[in-house]
């Protein structure tokens, strides 16, 4: 049985993007979860909420 080296690129490259994505969604929920712990730090109780609301519509864009 002979393989195809284009497939066996494509199949490197697909896990390669894979692995990437991984990597760089893993980044954003530590940052994420380190943002959520300061917050919950700095303001408790009800003024989290509202404290929470206000940095996820400041930092929309980034």
């Amino acid at each position: 049985m002979r393989r195809d080296p284009d497939a066996l690129f494509k199949t490197v490259l697909q896990v390669v993007a894979i692995l990437g994505l991984m990597g760089l969604m893993a980044m954003v929920f530590h940052k994420a979860f380190a943002d959520v712990s300061v917050l919950w730090q700095q303001h408790s109780g009800a003024a989290f909420w509202s404290e929470l609301a206000r940095y996820v519509f400041k930092n929309l864009a980034g």
